[in-house]
């Protein structure tokens, strides 16, 4: 198997912990923020990055390649407004797909066909993860300063 392939889906299993690494950063910060159902979704939210990682590392190891885990920078830990928290992490999800996309044209233009399968998942995971943050970014811009608008929506977030 390309090693360059292989070495671009290790980057990504990485940068899969750092998403989870940033959740858990805006999920501390909903809570200091008093809002629950935030706090809540960002925890599901990081779960599911070191869900994504773990599955990444499972198939590393499947085709003989030993992941190798590097340092995580530390994530942003202050916003202005939960808003501000969900446009970064809307930012960073369509960071994810750029990613997800390069590793799927490389596997594709090496003929790494096993590769190619394997991250077809992740590509059909992004649009969701893309379309739930950009869903949520929208209710808070309408929202605005409407502090009981707030309160629905972090309600709603609640029983995610």
């Amino acid at each position: 198997m390309s090693e360059k392939v292989l070495e671009k889906l290790n980057e990504q299993l990485n940068f899969e912990y750092l998403s989870a690494w940033s959740y858990k950063a805006m999920e501390i910060f909903a809570a200091d923020y008093d809002l629950k159902g935030f706090e809540h979704w960002f925890a599901k939210q990081a779960q599911e990055e070191v869900e994504h990682a773990e599955k990444m590392k499972a198939f590393l190891l499947e085709v003989d390649y030993k992941p190798t885990l590097t340092d995580i920078k530390a994530p942003k830990n202050d916003f202005s407004t939960i808003e501000e928290a969900v446009k970064e992490a809307c930012e960073h999800e369509k960071e994810v797909t750029r990613r997800i996309n390069e590793i799927a044209k490389l596997a594709y233009d090496e003929d790494e066909r096993r590769v190619f399968s394997f991250i077809q998942w992740y590509i059909d995971e992004q649009v969701e993860e893309e379309d739930n943050f950009r869903y949520l970014l929208t209710r808070l811009e309408r929202a605005k300063d409407n502090w009981g608008a707030l309160y629905i929506l972090d309600s709603e977030l609640s029983r995610r």
